[in-house]
C-alpha cells in the first residue's frame, strides 16, 4: 500500500505482479500509514493479516506457517520495566485503550493479527473517543500513536489465548524472518551491500547478509514512511 503521492514510482518499482493499493495522502504520513494498517481488513478477505513496513526486509522465504505457533499468530513482547527511560509509545497506547499497559509489543516483525481484531478496535475507538479510527489517529500529535502497540495491547488484554506470546530476550522467540532498519538513517556502502544480498542474492548470500546484520531479534525502531504490506 502507498499514499497517492509517489504511487507511480512505487508501481514502477514493484512491477505488475504485485497488487498495489493506493490510499489518500495525509498531512503527517507517519500517522497516515498507521490509519491504513488499522483498516487493512477492508482491503483483503484473508483471515490473518501480516504487516511488513517499507523499512523491513525479509532474509528468507516465508510461508503462513512461519507466522504461527500452535496455529496462533505469535507476538514478541517486552516488559515496560525493561525499556528504560525510552518508552514513547506507552502513554499514547494507554490513552487510547483506557487501561495500563505492561508490555511493548513492537519487538519483532513481521506483525500478524486476525482480521476480526481491526473492526473490534475501530468500534472501541468510536465508543471510547466518539470518533472514527481515522480521525483519531490522524489527529494525534507527531509520533503520537503506535498501531502495533495498540493492536498488541488490546489483544493481550482481551484475547490472550488467541495468540502465542513470547518474551523478548527469553531465548525462545520465533525464528527471525526479517530485519528492521532505521528508515531515516540513510544507506551507507555496507548497508547497501547487505540489502543487495538480501533481496537479490542466493540463499547463501541471504544467510550471510542476515549474519552480517547481527542475526538477532530486530530492534524496535520508529518508522519512517512505512506502509503495510
Amino acid at each position: 500500500m502507498t499514499p497517492r503521492t509517489g504511487a507511480a514510482a512505487v508501481r514502477r518499482a514493484v512491477g505488475g505482479s504485485v497488487r498495489l493499493e493506493v490510499g489518500p495522502d495525509y498531512p503527517d504520513d507517519y500517522l497516515g500509514q498507521q490509519v491504513s494498517k488499522l483498516y487493512a481488513d477492508e482491503l483483503t478477505d484473508a483471515g490473518l493479516i501480516c504487516h511488513v513496513d517499507s523499512d523491513m526486509v525479509f532474509f528468507r522465504p516465508v510461508s503462513p506457517a512461519d507466522l504461527l505457533v500452535g496455529g496462533r499468530p505469535w507476538i514478541v513482547r517486552r516488559a515496560v520495566a525493561e525499556l528504560g527511560r525510552h518508552r514513547p509509545w506507552i502513554a499514547p497506547t494507554e490513552g487510547f485503550l483506557g487501561r495500563a499497559v505492561a508490555y511493548d509489543f513492537m519487538q519483532q516483525p513481521p506483525f500478524t493479527y486476525p482480521r476480526w481484531l481491526y473492526g473490534e478496535l475501530r468500534a472501541l475507538c468510536l465508543e471510547r473517543h466518539g470518533m472514527s479510527m481515522e480521525r483519531y489517529v490522524a489527529g494525534r500529535p507527531p509520533r503520537g500513536f503506535s498501531e502495533f502497540n495498540v493492536l498488541g495491547a488490546h489483544a493481550h488484554a482481551l484475547h490472550r489465548t488467541s495468540f502465542a506470546w513470547h518474551d523478548a530476550g527469553a531465548g525462545a522467540v520465533p525464528p527471525l524472518l526479517c530485519r528492521w532498519y532505521w528508515s531515516r538513517g540513510g544507506i551507507d556502502a555496507r548497508l547497501r551491500q547487505e540489502l543487495d544480498l538480501a533481496v537479490g542474492g542466493t540463499a547463501a548470500d541471504q544467510s550471510a547478509a542476515q549474519k552480517r546484520s547481527g542475526g538477532g531479534p530486530a530492534v524496535a525502531a520508529p518508522f519512517g514512511r512505512g506502509r503495510p504490506g
